[in-house]
């Protein structure tokens, strides 16, 4: 009898210490930290991601997460000690510092495709000509777009000094290169006065024209902007989504599966479509020809550069 209730006490001991010790090894929960601007469309996305199943959590730009998990960011690299992010073979790399590039924003120029196309002398001048050159003047993103062209000493070198940025804010206005009143349009004014009579030429990044809703917007095209003494070098203007593992070393190695399926053309074909980008892969399929040229252009472009926001 006492043997028994020995025997009881101990396996009562041993379920207790096993108990203990299993409610301390927490299952590793992975998360995707997302960007308040992706957080709507990003649960459809992920519908048919691979395991390990992960929540998503609104992360705000600073600092990057440190918990296990995959940070969906715009602001890769941004910071305030320089005005541009430049970038060279992103397209054939497809990842920046252990952040692979899903989908991109390009900035490109857009006319009616009857209209002559934008030439440099007539883009850097102040003195103007022929047609109008649009832009929303009451956009800080399309103001700071213009003033980045303007200001390069040569593609893809921008002047970290803050005071000469300034400057030309000031006198980007100056002269007759763009519309009269564009200092005071906002974006809708704008598109309106693209699809008006006259020959005109509009600065945008992609996502604008496509998530304008007039039904005539098919008689548009986009072309790249004029470079000028570049010789073959071209640059392209694009807000870049990337997405960044985190965590420990061991943590990212579970997230190897979810990284490839990120890195799928199909997968990236579904985020461009979802926020109105293009692909990053050579093989995603853009959305209609506007986008084609879009991303074609990313594909030959000698640099990408992003501007901090």
């Amino acid at each position: 009898m006492k043997f028994k209730q020995t025997k009881s006490i101990v396996i009562y001991f041993l379920l207790i210490s096993v108990g203990l010790l299993f409610s301390g090894c927490k299952k590793t929960e992975y998360v995707w930290y997302v960007h308040p601007e992706f957080e709507r469309v990003w649960t459809n996305i992920i519908r048919n991601a691979p395991k390990p199943a992960m929540k998503i959590q609104v992360w705000e730009e600073g600092e990057i997460p440190t918990g296990p998990g995959v940070y969906i960011t715009a602001k890769h690299r941004q910071s305030g000690e320089t005005k541009a992010n430049v970038y060279y073979r992103l397209s054939y790399d497809l990842e920046y510092q252990g952040a692979a590039v899903l989908a991109l924003d390009p900035w490109m120029i857009f006319r009616k495709y009857r209209n002559p196309e934008l030439t440099a002398a007539r883009a850097y001048p102040e003195t103007g000509g022929n047609g109008l050159l649009l832009i929303p003047g009451k956009e800080p993103a399309y103001v700071n777009a213009w003033i980045a062209r303007l200001i390069q000493e040569r593609p893809g070198e921008f002047p970290s000094d803050e005071q000469m940025w300034q400057d030309w804010e000031k006198k980007l206005f100056t002269g007759s290169r763009f519309s009269q009143g564009a200092q005071t349009y906002n974006l809708q004014e704008a598109l309106f006065r693209l699809m008006g009579n006259q020959p005109a030429w509009f600065y945008a990044p992609l996502s604008a024209i496509r998530r304008y809703r007039d039904p005539n917007k098919a008689i548009l095209e986009a072309v790249p902007f004029p470079e000028i003494n570049a010789g073959s070098q071209y640059s392209l203007q694009a807000k870049l989504l990337w997405a960044l593992p985190t965590g420990s070393e061991k943590e990212k190695k579970k997230l190897t599966a979810v990284m490839k399926w990120l890195k799928r053309p199909e997968t990236q074909t579904i985020i461009a479509d979802a926020i109105e980008w293009i692909p990053a892969d050579p093989y995603g399929k853009p959305y209609d020809p506007m986008c084609m040229v879009s991303h074609r252009n990313w594909l030959t472009a000698s640099f990408i550069y992003d501007l901090n926001e």
